[in-house]
């Protein structure tokens, strides 16, 4: 690939832009199938995006510094979008046009990924891939078609371990034009993240590593604890004690939106005295929902879930993980309650889903990639063996459906985030999953084998990279490139 050693100018990129923007706009003229021997029906967009509806949806991000408090007492300088921390919660109806004009007021660069939206490209928001990032006084609109459907967020990805703690995220729903598959009858969104600190003034959130092995996860073999010192977990943007409690009446179903925007940290959930009905995962629906005893949420995941009460009262949604214990959020149900027998179902795990028999579909193209790294203590993480920039880009065509088998050969979770497309986790550890999970973040724990497919319908350069964002800065990503397509990127960091 021919590589450059700086970022496109701004009139190169207008150029892509003007050719590029709002790709996809043609819809969905069919849907790709294919059967597994479980009969069951995996199915994947052939284009990136829906039709643009006429309507457009127009949102000022003005970013400055601020004073952040978190509810408990603690209060520091951080970043706000419109004066909020987090970000303001963005409503949209798929299909919609919407902009977001990005205007920066702080004094170092920023850029907005849309994080699970399928947009064009060059509005993607990764400095030295798809966009030069937006400078300190200068402002950008980014302009794309909301889809797919669903739980969406957004974040920075300029100096992400600064940045993002300290507030540059926000949820962004999109709403589906057609009837919800699971109805439920109300629903709040709850985005856990992390902030964290450092006693020597000026530097960056001192952010620990995931560490421990225990039992009972429900994602394979053994659990992941949380271990890293100077943080405050938050909800909402609070410490979980200043949070109001959530009404929810008796008999009411209320769905949860559930975000993890953590830099480093999973969450292991429970709800006091009944399971979580999971309905969705990363914002897309399941083909039938699946009731869990505990829901293990890594980092950039997201799971619509439906809570009943089972008791009056308050009652409370709990992480529990080791060193988590203040996660717990207040849900209050006012009237009686008749408690009733709390069915005995298994912890949430991909392999949930997965067949008795079943073949995995031919691919056009495979790549496979062995994560590893973080021995001894060591900082730096790899694909294949290389660091980014060095790893090896993975290069598809068009039209093409793309399968990649990952193996992590390290002692750490890395939850795989793809730009750009949804994909769908079609196996794990060796097992065909026969009923579609589609996602765009994908948990894989030690010693853990996984295969995603993807249809190449969005061309352009992506990033793929762990969302564990200490592994992403070490080195453990790579970039999705579209043979002819007519930007080269440039791997730097920023």
């Amino acid at each position: 690939m021919n590589k450059v050693s700086k970022f496109m100018t701004r009139r190169e990129f207008l150029t892509a832009l003007a050719g590029l923007a709002l790709i996809g706009i043609g819809g969905y003229p069919f849907i790709r199938r294919w059967l597994l021997a479980s009969t069951e029906e995996l199915s994947l967009p052939a284009k990136p995006t829906v039709p643009w509806n006429g309507r457009t949806r127009s949102f000022q991000f003005d970013i400055r510094s601020g004073e952040v408090n978190l509810g408990n007492g603690t209060r520091f300088t951080g970043y706000l979008i419109n004066q909020q921390f987090p970000g303001p919660e963005i409503h949209v109806t798929e299909g919609d046009r919407v902009q977001v004009t990005v205007k920066n007021g702080l004094d170092k660069p920023l850029t907005v990924h849309w994080h699970g939206v399928n947009v064009p490209n060059p509005m993607d928001g990764v400095p030295g891939i798809t966009q030069n990032p937006i400078l300190p006084g200068q402002q950008f609109t980014y302009d794309f078609v909301a889809s797919p459907s669903g739980t969406r967020w957004y974040h920075s990805h300029v100096y992400e371990l600064d940045e993002i703690p300290n507030g540059l995220f926000g949820p962004l729903i999109i709403h589906s034009t057609s009837t919800e598959p699971y109805t439920s009858d109300r629903e709040e969104t709850l985005i856990f993240s992390t902030w964290g600190y450092s006693t020597t003034p000026g530097n960056l959130p001192t952010y620990g590593m995931m560490g421990g092995m225990g039992s009972g996860m429900g994602m394979g073999s053994g659990m992941m604890k949380s271990a890293s010192p100077n943080l405050t977990y938050l909800v909402n943007g609070k410490v979980p004690s200043a949070l109001n409690g959530i009404p929810i009446p008796p008999g009411a179903k209320l769905r949860l939106r559930l975000i993890n925007a953590s830099a480093t940290e999973s969450f292991l959930l429970q709800a006091d005295h009944t399971n979580l009905l999971i309905t969705h995962t990363d914002g897309n629906p399941l083909l039938k929902p699946q009731a869990v005893s505990e829901l293990y949420m890594a980092p950039a995941e997201r799971y619509d879930v439906i809570l009943t009460p089972n008791q009056s009262g308050t009652w409370y949604l709990r992480s529990t993980l080791v060193g988590q214990d203040s996660i717990r959020i207040p849900f209050i149900t006012q009237g009686q309650v008749s408690p009733s027998l709390v069915a005995s179902v298994p912890a949430w795990s991909y392999l949930n889903l997965a067949a008795a028999n079943g073949v995995l579909p031919p691919a056009d193209h495979i790549f496979q990639l062995t994560l590893s790294g973080g021995m001894m203590g060591s900082s730096q993480w790899t694909i294949n063996g290389a660091s980014y920039p060095n790893s090896v880009p993975l290069r598809v065509r068009k039209g093409e459906r793309i399968r990649i088998e990952m193996f992590n050969m390290s002692m750490m979770e890395h939850p795989m985030h793809l730009h750009g497309h949804t994909f769908q986790v079609t196996s794990f550890n060796g097992r065909i999953l026969g009923s579609p999970l589609l996602k765009d973040t994908v948990d894989v724990l030690p010693m853990q084998r996984c295969t995603i497919d993807f249809m190449a319908n969005n061309p352009g350069n992506w990033f793929f990279h762990c969302h564990n964002l200490q592994h992403m800065m070490g080195g453990l990503a790579t970039v999705v490139e579209y043979q002819d397509y007519p930007l080269p990127h440039v791997d730097k960091w920023m």
